[in-house]
């Protein structure tokens, strides 16, 4: 892991267990409750030393999984798709390993996207309706699964 690489795990590591999530080899943060399990992911990019960030939740009783991967997920968004443009650019550039940003700054960027876009909002998906509506709030930047939209309507 190159020393970028390092920043950005360190933002995601030192920001999740405020939340009470627990990491997964350094890429996949977890959190469990009765109805949902919250996932955040650390994505790395094919083409370049970009990475991205996802955030997912899971409903217990649409299936057995423990450690669901984000692209499975009942609900899932990009933690940058849920900011305003200026702080989407700059959490962009944060995670952009050959955009030149001093150490400090890199790290403050991607804790403070992470906290509020990410495990902040997670944290709230306590409960399927309390997912759906984080999902309704954060619309249309959030995916929701026909699964859980029609579970949701089966309530």
């Amino acid at each position: 892991m190159s020393d970028g690489q390092d920043i950005v795990v360190q933002a995601l590591v030192e920001t999740a267990s405020r939340y009470g999530f627990r990491g997964l080899r350094a890429k996949n943060f977890y959190r469990e409750w009765p109805e949902t399990i919250c996932m955040l992911n650390l994505q790395q990019s094919s083409w370049g030393p970009q990475s991205y960030i996802n955030a997912g939740v899971w409903f217990t009783r649409l299936g057995p999984e423990r450690r669901p991967k984000e692209y499975k997920c009942h609900i899932r968004w990009r933690v940058d798709s849920q900011m305003e443009d200026n702080q989407s650019k700059a959490f962009t550039q944060a995670l952009n390993l050959e955009y030149p940003l001093p150490d400090n700054q890199r790290l403050s960027l991607i804790k403070d996207g992470v906290d509020t876009y990410g495990f902040g909002l997670l944290a709230r998906c306590e409960s399927e309706r309390a997912a759906l509506q984080v999902a309704e709030e954060r619309e249309p930047h959030v995916m929701v699964a026909l699964k859980a939209r029609m579970q949701e309507k089966a309530d």
